[in-house]
């Protein structure tokens, strides 16, 4: 977990260092993009991580027996749900963020969709057992 929250702190200066070399022109460079799709992901996950326990245990949730997929569940809705927190804040700070905000929000659109494919996926290949 401290891995994750000091690699978030990294990219989020790294992130500002690329940002002030590039404030002079308007284009948002490629790296910038990619360092703000990472950041979105690293908010993602460690939101995840810490919820996860917690909503285990105040919904009381069980993972017990073979093939249970409650976890699973419980930590796909949790990481769609921050996607669609962040979206919201996204959509409010659209001004702050300025050319970075199709980027974001489209990072997060491919964070909220993405889970539910892979969950289908997952519980089209479990049909076949």
């Amino acid at each position: 977990m401290a891995g994750w929250i000091i690699s978030l702190v990294g990219f989020i200066i790294l992130f500002n260092v690329v940002g002030k070399q590039q404030r002079k022109g308007k284009n948002v460079s490629t790296i910038r993009k990619i360092l703000a799709c990472i950041l979105c992901f690293h908010i993602n996950w460690i939101g995840s991580l810490l919820l996860y326990e917690p909503v285990m245990e105040v919904f009381d949730i069980s993972t017990d027996g073979f093939m249970n997929m409650n976890g699973l569940i419980t930590a796909t809705v949790i990481w769609m749900v921050i996607a669609i927190i962040v979206l919201v804040v996204t959509s409010y700070t659209q001004e702050l963020l300025g050319p970075l905000y199709r980027t974001v929000r489209t990072t997060q659109m491919v964070f909220l969709f993405l889970p539910i494919i892979l969950l289908v996926l997952f519980f089209f290949v479990v049909s076949f057992k």
